[in-house]
């Protein structure tokens, strides 16, 4: 699993050319709508929670792990803020995502996230390991945030790092 960062690193051997590169960011759900709670990575309640940081390369890949099923949503949306963030993901014009109708998705299930610019489709899924064509979002264009809404009495554990 990769971090949410520049893909960038120092030369073989260390030698950077006397640039010094910066250490990858954490990616933290800190940006959340008034009734979503968040601990250590578990969000729960209602509404939209997105990363702090947008994806910065040209692919990166995450997962979430349902911990109760329910109504959620993940994927990518635009620097969603104030009272868009107290509905669900997946409006198709500033943010895109697999519903968990479609994922067909149960308590300890793990459903993982495909971003890539340079690929067509630019958001695919996978629900344990296997592809997922539902879901799958193309023409996806300009700076977005990893995301996932839940309602419904839905918990999913978002892993940017392990």
């Amino acid at each position: 699993m990769s971090f949410l960062c520049c893909c960038c690193r120092g030369g073989a051997g260390g030698d950077d050319g006397g640039v010094e590169m910066a250490a990858p960011s954490r990616v933290t759900l800190d940006t959340r709508g008034p009734d979503v709670l968040v601990d250590k990575g578990v969000v729960g309640g209602e509404g939209i929670a997105r990363a702090s940081t947008a994806i910065e390369q040209d692919a990166a890949y995450w997962e979430i792990r349902v911990e109760a099923a329910g109504d959620f949503r993940l994927g990518v949306c635009r620097g969603l803020k104030g009272g868009a963030l107290s509905g669900a993901l997946g409006d198709g014009e500033k943010s895109w995502a697999l519903a968990a109708t479609d994922a067909k998705a149960a308590a300890g299930d793990v459903i993982g996230v495909a971003f890539g610019q340079a690929e067509l489709p630019n958001l695919t899924f996978f629900l344990n390991g296997e592809a997922l064509e539902a879901g799958e979002v193309t023409r996806i264009r300009g700076e977005v945030f990893p995301a996932v809404s839940v309602a419904g009495g839905a918990r999913v554990a978002c892993v940017f790092d392990e």
